[in-house]
């Protein structure tokens, strides 16, 4: 819990004020949104790909799709991953 509590302090006083509490919090905040969207777009995206595009386009954007879904993929994982991390600590 001291390990946070470094995080969350910026002016290195020993005390967590008001002001740094609120930066820490709106920083949760954003990367729980970003996490949540990218979940979002890769739930929304299949369901397009799956009824809306034929299936000789998917072949012409494969490469690009892979890349895609790595990366909406890898956000979603790190953020799940690093908030089990931090929970556990």
């Amino acid at each position: 819990m001291e390990n946070t509590n470094l995080q969350i302090d910026l002016n290195n006083d020993g005390v967590i004020d008001e002001k740094e509490n609120l930066i820490y919090e709106r920083k949760a905040k954003n990367r729980r949104r970003m996490a949540w969207l990218s979940l979002v777009a890769l739930i929304a995206s299949g369901f397009c790909l799956m009824f809306f595009v034929p299936e000789s386009r998917l072949s012409q954007l494969n490469g690009i799709l892979e890349l895609y879904w790595l990366s909406l993929g890898g956000i979603v994982g790190a953020y799940v991953g690093m908030s089990a991390w931090s929970a556990r600590k």
